[in-house]
């Protein structure tokens, strides 16, 4: 599938970064796009956006390297006119690629202008205002560093290891305050990457809120039909927030926590056609393997052998609980 369909899934796409984007003073640069963020619009160098182009390019050069003695590759790359050239274009626009740091803050700025903009915290918004974008002209909330949802700390998320803990925690500390969550797909991220950083008492709060959006009319729109994509969300703050389930390179790896209100929690994943049950309780975290191969898997960042069933202290003990 991959040297043939996946590839030029890739590649093709890949070219887009190249057309949109242009090189500077040896950066990479991707201009007028508007990220995941909905209060902010038409803006340059987001962060998410580049970090997502930069993930995408590298992947791609990995692929040409891996694949080169491939002849169904070779004639994928034939199919779609794909040059040798191009691939020395997308590696260098990987390595080159502008991704906002700011020293004095220790976070990944949003955009190339969003700390120019005037800071509008959540708390300082009245009640009565949400969802801002019902109650303010969007010329308004772009000239303000206010988001609707998770952006750069989506990006966190899903390509978690390009920053440092550090740098992750800090920058979900200062997003976190002006993050309206008008969207409902920006909770469940925000509990996610909440666990991540050991909050977990906000990992639980975030969790509750995503949870009951529709039961409880949180946005006072179910009326119009239930956030179907947040309740994949919910799914996901499970899974990733709590479990610390994480798909590397490497393998699989797991980083469990239970919150305090719940005796343990159980789900099932599939992994390179094996099927694992995974049962979580304050003690221990017990992975089954249901079928196929041996695999390995890491917890808390030890690797094991998972031939059977296999169980892990919950790191900490009680003092994991939230």
């Amino acid at each position: 599938f991959m040297a043939e369909k996946g590839a030029e899934i890739i590649f093709e796409t890949a070219r887009l970064w190249i057309d949109t984007g242009y090189f500077r003073e040896g950066e990479f640069h991707i201009n007028n796009i508007t990220g995941p963020d909905e209060y902010t619009c038409v803006v340059n160098n987001n962060y998410y956006t580049n970090l997502i182009a930069q993930f995408h390019l590298q992947w791609a050069v990995k692929l040409y390297t891996d694949f080169a003695d491939n002849e169904t590759f070779q004639e994928t790359l034939k199919r779609i006119a794909f040059e040798a050239e191009e691939i020395e274009v997308f590696k260098k626009a990987a390595d080159q690629m502008l991704l906002l740091y700011d020293e004095k803050l220790k976070i990944n700025p949003q955009d190339d202008s969003f700390l120019q903009k005037e800071r509008w915290e959540v708390k300082d918004v009245p009640a009565e205002d949400f969802p801002l974008l019902l109650n303010y002209h969007p010329l308004y909330l772009y000239r303000h560093q206010i988001c609707k949802q998770a952006d750069t700390v989506l990006a966190h998320f899903i390509v978690e290891d390009a920053q440092s803990l550090e740098t992750i925690r800090h920058s979900f500390e200062y997003y976190e305050k002006i993050t309206t969550h008008d969207s409902s797909l920006s909770e469940c991220i925000f509990s996610i990457m909440a666990a991540k950083v050991g909050l977990e008492e906000k990992a639980y709060n975030y969790f509750g809120n995503s949870t009951y959006l529709d039961l409880l009319n949180l946005h006072k729109n179910t009326k119009d039909g239930i956030h179907t994509a947040n309740i994949g969300g919910n799914y996901m703050s499970i899974i990733y927030g709590f479990a610390g389930f994480r798909l590397k390179e490497g393998g699989i790896c797991f980083e469990p926590m239970v919150p305090n209100s719940w005796p343990g929690y159980r789900f099932r994943i599939s992994y390179r056609n094996a099927r694992i049950m995974v049962v979580i309780n304050k003690e221990k975290s017990t992975f089954f393997l249901e079928y196929g191969d041996p695999i390995k898997i890491h917890v808390y960042g030890e690797e094991y052998l998972l031939e059977n069933t296999l169980s892990v202290a919950i790191a900490g003990g009680n003092n994991n609980e939230i």
